[in-house]
């Protein structure tokens, strides 16, 4: 631009004067380098002469089972990078449901209709320990956004390769939690009168 020139002026012998754009380009096409590059744009490329694996022929470079797996692989390594988190999520549930067995004891509680309203409560007491238990990791979600949009802009993989792998492997984990906390609680509530069931 015209006011940052000056500080590129290389003829400390001549004083600065701006050179526009227009000279630049007329001065590298008189000049032997440029007559060469456009000797060389004239000839049409042939092709005949390239490897065929020189260009892609994807957007992404890679199938999308590939895709998939190297994203499976990233997000299992964060998640035992994680892992700490996970443990003390899981406590935290095992306590959310030591509470519940502590409020909603069994031998308080008696199988009419009066008290279906504090069975209610108990059901949505687990519910609500379960659903919220999830929440914590909205932050760790947002601290990877940046990282998710910079790649998917390049087009190191597109969004659902991203998210498909986090949500599958989140499957056992809920699974396991909401295991523990109805293992734990449901008898000792009194859901089901019998253990064995």
């Amino acid at each position: 631009s015209r006011k940052d020139q000056e500080q590129y002026w290389y003829r400390s012998d001549m004083p600065y004067h701006f050179v526009p754009v227009k000279q630049f380009a007329d001065s590298f096409h008189s000049f032997h380098m440029g007559q060469f590059v456009h000797n060389e744009l004239l000839e049409p490329f042939d092709r005949t002469k390239s490897h065929p694996a020189a260009l892609a022929t994807s957007k992404f470079g890679v199938s999308r089972i590939e895709l998939l797996k190297a994203t499976m692989d990233r997000e299992f390594l964060l998640m035992k990078r994680n892992s700490f988190y996970f443990i003390c999520k899981a406590a935290q549930l095992c306590l959310m449901a030591f509470l519940a067995m502590s409020t909603f004891f069994r031998t308080n509680m008696h199988r009419d209709p009066t008290y279906g309203t504090i069975y209610m409560g108990a059901l949505y007491f687990a519910i609500d320990a379960i659903m919220f238990n999830g929440f914590s990791e909205l932050g760790m979600t947002a601290t990877k956004l940046p990282v998710f949009f910079k790649q998917r802009d390049l087009l190191f993989f597109p969004a659902w390769a991203y998210t498909i792998p986090a949500w599958i492997l989140q499957i056992p984990i809920t699974f396991f939690e909401v295991g523990v906390y109805v293992f734990t609680t449901y008898y000792v509530i009194g859901f089901d009168p019998s253990i064995s069931r």
